[in-house]
């Protein structure tokens, strides 16, 4: 693993799908004897080993096996619509997990990795040089060693990235932002960019969402934090046009009222959905 990273990378993907099953099953496995190799050795009495041995030594290579990999499954957290969730990890960092959100963690000796599938977190990440944090979101990848900073994910293709303190490193396709304390970029269809840090940025968790130039889609995106009903939109092009507003998005339906208003939309719903057409 020293000698390419590549090595270790291909460990890393091998070790997360170990699981107790496999270990039980090479337990189960006591060899009795070791046989010759090869005919020239057939004349020679085979040197058995006691098989109370060989299962105490296979006991604890999958001991020290167990202690190396168990850390590197993955771990999976999420949250309700309109609650908070707080997340203890194993090196010292810690998640506060916004409305409607998920994370995928995996920690390996040599990298420290999370998956934002779903909403919005910010991370406070404990400093360790040799090891660094990664956050993978959509088309983005922020990467630090230790600091604190907000990943926002508005869509498949569109993340928002918010600089508490310290500095990160931001990717996405072909390119690279590095941000410092109040800074912040978008990662989009339209490439990656800086774009001004919002006061509501540095409080996501008090509800309230400002939008300015923005697609119509991030509004709706954060209102699924906090609706109990899932939103549909019927109409993908009605997630492009561009509004300005500063919103209580912690009162969903007051929001899709002043839309239906403001923006010319039709908001119904059922008792399973909310559909924007």
């Amino acid at each position: 693993m020293n000698d390419d990273g590549r090595h270790r990378e291909a460990f890393a993907d091998m070790a997360a799908v170990w699981d107790a099953p496999l270990v039980a099953s090479a337990l189960a496995e006591q060899p009795g004897a070791v046989q010759p190799q090869n005919s020239e050795e057939a004349s020679f009495p085979a040197r058995r080993v006691p098989v109370m041995w060989l299962s105490s030594a296979a006991a604890a290579l999958v001991l020290a096996a167990l202690i190396w990999l168990l850390p590197a499954l993955p771990r999976s957290y999420e949250t309700a619509p309109g609650a908070l969730g707080s997340i203890a990890l194993a090196d010292g960092s810690t998640v506060a997990l916004g409305g409607n959100s998920a994370i995928r963690v995996r920690y390996l000796p040599w990298r420290r990795e999370v998956r934002l599938t779903r909403g919005e977190a910010t991370f406070d990440v404990a400093h360790e040089a040799s090891r660094p944090f990664a956050v993978l979101s959509g088309v983005a990848r922020v990467t630090v060693t230790g600091t604190t900073f907000h990943v926002d994910r508005l869509g498949e293709e569109t993340v928002g990235v918010q600089v508490a303190r310290g500095s990160v490193r931001v990717e996405a396709k072909d390119e690279m932002l590095r941000l410092g304390a109040g800074e912040a970029a978008r990662a989009g269809g339209d490439g990656l960019a800086r774009v001004p840090m919002q006061d509501e940025d540095r409080s996501w968790q008090s509800g309230w969402f400002v939008a300015n130039d923005v697609p119509l889609g991030d509004l709706i995106e954060k209102l699924r934090r906090y609706s109990k009903l899932p939103i549909r939109v019927a109409d993908p092009e009605i997630e492009d046009r561009i509004i300005m507003g500063r919103f209580n998005i912690s009162e969903p339906e007051e929001v899709l009222r002043s839309m239906s208003i403001s923006y010319g939309v039709n908001v119904d719903a059922n008792e399973r959905w909310i559909i924007i057409s």
